[in-house]
Formats: structure tokens, sequence, C-alpha cells
């Protein structure tokens, strides 16, 4: 490579590492408008969601209470469990993955309290009240008569939401589907068509019922969410709809007392605090290196800088990630062994050239020899995660998160990213060790 070329590729770098870092801390307003709106950009590490621990988080409390005074007719226990777990599944399903369903009592009373973290704003806020909002039992009536009901939420197996393409329109439409546990019950109750009214507690939940032609004969019941000039609906409004009906299948019944936001576990200014120790880690890790190593030491820490940026990236990318203290360890750890697998190549260069070969065969030599080292850590940390991920502690989650994306990225910054910037810095100094830190003889020993 020559050293016009390798000029050129360092300021390309540069240029790409300056635009990426912009892209990952800064928040920033763009400068001109669209229809006369201004609009923001939100950096990469702005949109990693962060666990209860170290960001706000929303709790919404209940009184659980069984659905009628027949006690004995319930484990109490195996409704409450029930019921926890379905309020999981609705608030996860709108793409809230950090929750935490606890119970406890107070006297005879007993509560439930679902707990969110992750809530940057005001429409979070909103969104997750309107979510499960105040569960009441779901019914199904021919009649605009609550009390005329054919069947309840004990008739109904499952809800599901989707889409169907419809050739006739060439589009697809949205849909809600009820499934309903005795076809012929249902298929009895509703002989004939008409128009089947769906009621939570004694609210409607569509309007002013829903048209059928003809009985529903099996057991399964589609509802289909129509467009109008001024609204057009989404698979994530079909989802919407069905969670709304799903509180409606909850085992207790449950009565909102308490709900608002809750400052993380740690503290307010904990995400803060934590930035902070991170960048006095991350530099403390370059200092080392330059000091260490000189130029190598520089480009190693220009290497982690695009080490960073892209595992941040990726990490607000994906939308399973919720990221936490234990999630912090992960990132810091893997932050450690991708510094390590740039140091192992550098030691062995340095341990090459102390034995007299040329700087080129030196990295050359290090190169070929740690790749299988470097392989082997990367896999085995990323196997670790993707165990991590099958666990059911979000806290355990967000740790194999961390590791396993950055595990792939170690790699790719250690046997690509460090052999091509090698092959970059050679054109410039291809025989003066003393410029790495490197000496011949025995001062490595």
């Amino acid at each position: 490579m020559t050293k016009k070329r390798s000029r050129f590729l360092f300021a390309l770098f540069t240029i790409i590492l300056v635009i990426l870092l912009v892209a990952t801390f800064v928040n920033f307003t763009y400068p001109f408008s669209i229809n006369g709106k201004y609009y923001s950009y939100s950096s990469f590490v702005s949109n990693i969601k962060l666990g209860e621990d170290i960001s706000d988080s929303y709790r919404i409390v209940y009184r659980a209470e069984l659905p009628d005074d027949n006690i004995s007719d319930y484990n109490y226990d195996e409704l409450k469990c029930s019921t926890k777990e379905k309020l999981a599944d609705i608030v996860k399903s709108e793409g809230y993955k950090d929750v935490a369903v606890t119970e406890y009592s107070e006297g005879e009373e007993n509560y439930i309290a679902v707990t969110i973290g992750n809530i940057l704003s005001i429409d979070d806020e909103n969104s997750i009240k309107n979510l499960i909002g105040d569960p009441a039992a779901i019914s199904f009536s021919m009649s605009n008569d609550v009390e005329e009901a054919f069947a309840g939420a004990s008739d109904v197996k499952n809800v599901t939401s989707g889409s169907q393409y419809n050739a006739n329109t060439g589009e697809n439409y949205y849909y809600v589907g009820i499934e309903f546990k005795d076809a012929q019950k249902i298929a009895d109750a509703t002989e004939g068509g008409g128009t089947l009214y769906i009621f939570l507690g004694d609210t409607l939940a569509f309007g002013n019922g829903i048209t059928i032609e003809n009985a529903i004969t099996n057991g399964f019941f589609a509802i289909n969410l129509g467009s109008s000039d001024n609204y057009t609906p989404t698979l994530e409004d079909a989802n919407t709809y069905a969670n709304r009906i799903r509180t409606g299948l909850l085992p207790l019944s449950l009565t909102q007392i308490d709900g608002g936001r809750i400052t993380p576990t740690y503290g307010v200014g904990s995400d803060i605090l934590i930035s902070i120790a991170m960048v006095v880690f991350a530099v403390a890790v370059f200092a080392y290196l330059i000091i260490k190593y000189k130029h190598m030491g520089w480009i190693s820490s220009f290497i982690l800088l695009f080490f960073v940026v892209i595992s941040l990236f990726l990490l607000q990318s994906i939308p399973y990630v919720h990221i936490n203290f234990s999630g912090i360890i992960g990132i810091m750890l893997a932050f450690l062994i991708a510094v390590e697998g740039l140091v192992s190549i550098l030691e062995k260069a340095k341990s090459h050239y102390q034995n007299d070969n040329k700087l080129f065969i030196a990295f050359k030599l290090s190169q070929k020899e740690c790749l299988s080292k470097i392989l082997v850590t990367n896999i085995l940390f990323a196997i670790t995660g993707l165990i991590c991920l099958f666990m059911p502690s979000m806290a355990v989650q967000s740790f194999g998160w961390a590791i396993f994306v950055m595990s792939f990225v170690s790699v790719f910054c250690s046997l690509v990213l460090m052999r091509l910037f090698i092959k970059m810095y050679l054109p410039f100094n291809s025989t003066d060790g003393k410029k790495l830190n490197f000496h011949k003889g025995g001062k490595n020993a």
C-alpha cells in the first residue's frame, strides 16, 4: 500500500469515525424544516432502552379480587399467577420488554403491581396508561344489553391479531381473531347472524356492534379493522385491539388504585453517573494503550472507538435489547475482551520483532498466530451470551445481549480493522520499532 493511499484511507476513516461519534452521542434539531416543522435527531445512546434500575419507570398498582363471591370455585394462587403472566405478555407484546409484575398483600387486600422500565417521554406514559387501563371482564351478546350475554371470558380460548390479503381489493386487511372453546355453543347463540356486541364490563369495545351475516360455526370469529378516508389500520393497531380484549380475559378482577413514574432503583441521575464512569474507564484504557504502544496505541484506540460506536448502534437497533446495570457490566467486559484481542496481536508482534524479525513480518506472524485465540475467545463469549438470552431474568438477558452482540463486533475489529490499519500504517513506518515501543533483543523480556 502506498503512502498516498494510506493517507487517504486514514483521512476517510477519521471522517467516518467523527460522523459516527456524532450520531452515537449527540442529539440535535435539524437546521431545516419540512412542511414548516422542525425535526430532531436522537442519538444511538439516547435510543438504547434502559432497565428500571438506571432509568425512569412507570408503575401501575391494581387491587386484585376474585371475579365473583363463590370463592370455593377458585384456586386464588393459580388465578393470581395466571393474571401476572397475562399482564406481562400484554405489555411485552407492545414493545416494552423490561416488565416486572409483582404481587403483595396488605391486610385482607391483595394487590398486583406492573412496573415497566425505560419510560422516556409523556407519550410512553400515555401509551402505558391506555394499554391496560382498568380491566373489565369481556362478554358477548346478540343484543345491546350486557345482561343478555351468551358468552364471557371463560368461553374464550385465544385472542390473536394478524393480516390477510384481499384478492378483490389487492390490499391486506388487519383483523383481531377470537377463538372460542365451545364451537357449538357459539354457533347456536349466533344462529341467523345479526349484530354481535362485545362488552368490556358495561362498555362496548367496538362501536355500535359488529354485523355478522351468518352464525359463527367453527368457533373462530375475525373482526376486520376497516379503513376509512381518515384512518388506515396497521398490524400494530390490530395487536393493540387484541390486547384490549385480552385484558378482559384476566382471571382476577383488577381495579387500578395508583399509577405514576418512579425513579430508578439506583437513584436519580444514575444513568449519567454510569455514563461518566464508562467514559473514564475507556479513557484510562486508551491512555494505557498509547503509553504502552505509542503509535499503535493511538491506532488501537482509534479501532476501539469504532468498536464502541458499532456496538451501540447494534444495541439500540435490536428491539429486544434492554440495558440494565448487569448489561453495563456486560458492555465493559466485552470492551475488555476487544482490548485483549488487540493487545494480543501487539504483544505477539513485539515478541517477533524482539527476535530480529522485520516489523511487517512481525505483524504478519502475530495476526496469524492470534487468529484462532481471538476467534475461540469471542465465540465462547457469544455462546455464553446466547445462553443468557433464554434465561427468565431480564438482568441476565441484558448481560447476554451485551456480550452476544459485542463479541461479533470484537472479532470484526480485531481481525479485520486491525489488519487493515496495520497495512495503512506500515508505509509510514516499516522499520522503526521504537515508535511502537518495540525493541530488539532482551528489552522485551
